[in-house]
C-alpha cells in the first residue's frame, strides 16, 4: 500500500512538469521552421537565386532547397553546415508534428512550399514552361504568382498549436 500511494504521489507531482512542457517544445518547433523560412528570404536576397521551403505535413519533413537543371539541391545550413533539412519524425522522443502546411497564391493554387525571390518576396516556384529554358528552372518574378493570403505552417505538440505565419508581399515571418 505504501509504495502505490509513493507512486501515486510522484505521478501527480510529474504530470504538471510534463504538461508545462508543452508549451516550449512547441514555440521551439515553430522557431525551427520559422527560421527555415527566415534563412532561405535571406538567402535568396543574398545570392539572388530563388530558395524554396518545402513543409511537408506527410512525410513530416521540412527542406530549404534551390532547383537546377540537375534536380533539387538542398541549401547548406548555416550553423552546423548539414543540408538543411529537418525531419520531425526521426526522433525517439515525442516531438511536434506538422498539421497542416497552406500557402495559397494569386492564381488560385494552393501548395505546402514557397518559394522566396531575389527581392525576398514569396511567390509560387513554377516549372518552366517556356521553350528555350533549362528543365528545372524558376521562371521570373513577373511570371511566378505571389502569395494571395498569409501562408501559414501549423504544429502541434501534446494539446498546444503554434502556427508560423507568412505575410504576402514583404514574406514577413512570424509566429
Amino acid at each position: 500500500m505504501a509504495v502505490i500511494a509513493v507512486l501515486g504521489l510522484a505521478a501527480a507531482l510529474a504530470l504538471p512538469r510534463a504538461s508545462s512542457i508543452a508549451p516550449a517544445a512547441a514555440d521551439a518547433a515553430a522557431a525551427d521552421i520559422a527560421s527555415a523560412m527566415r534563412f532561405a528570404q535571406r538567402e535568396a536576397i543574398r545570392t539572388g537565386i530563388y530558395q524554396l521551403v518545402s513543409v511537408n505535413p506527410m512525410t513530416q519533413t521540412l527542406k530549404v532547397y534551390r532547383t537546377t537543371d540537375k534536380g533539387d539541391v538542398l541549401a547548406t545550413h548555416p550553423v552546423d553546415k548539414r543540408d538543411y533539412e529537418i525531419s520531425f519524425a526521426n526522433n525517439a522522443m515525442p516531438r511536434a508534428t506538422i498539421v497542416s502546411s497552406v500557402f495559397t497564391y494569386q492564381a488560385g493554387a494552393s501548395a505546402n512550399f514557397t518559394a522566396f525571390g531575389p527581392d525576398g518576396n514569396p511567390v509560387k516556384p513554377k516549372p518552366d514552361k517556356l521553350p528555350g529554358q533549362t528543365p528545372g528552372t524558376l521562371l521570373g518574378p513577373k511570371d511566378a504568382p505571389p502569395l494571395n493570403e498569409e501562408g501559414k505552417v501549423t504544429i502541434r505538440y501534446g494539446d498546444v498549436e503554434r502556427v508560423v505565419r507568412v505575410t504576402p508581399v514583404t514574406g514577413r515571418v512570424t509566429f
